[in-house]
């Protein structure tokens, strides 16, 4: 794989081709990380809530002995941005503007 490079307001050919620029591309270069000590391998308690009624309020025992993130999905299985508290490291309370129905997943 070869390749070109063409400055803004430059020309070129390529194989009878004639273009010009007027644009210009902004390349990244690639980049290679080495990472140290043990990824996964391990498991991590995760939690799923099923609220099968409509509710502005979800309260959630969830026991993970933690803060864990929640990413909430309405019946609709569309993801909800929403109020989220922790009351502690077992506890959460999710809010809603308007009476939702869905799943809670906590990790």
């Amino acid at each position: 794989m070869s390749n070109i490079e063409i400055n803004s307001g430059g020309g070129t050919t390529i194989s009878g081709v004639t273009t010009t620029t007027s644009s210009v591309a902004i390349k990244q270069p690639s980049v290679n990380v080495s990472v140290g000590g043990v990824i996964g391998g391990g498991s991590d308690a995760h939690f799923v809530f099923a609220q099968s009624t409509v509710s502005k309020t979800w309260n959630i025992e969830h026991n993970l002995n933690k803060y864990p993130s929640v990413t909430i999905i309405d019946s609709g299985d569309n993801v909800l941005f929403t109020e989220i508290e922790y009351t502690d490291k077992n506890n959460v309370v999710v809010r809603f503007e308007a009476s939702t129905s869905g799943k809670a997943y906590m990790n």
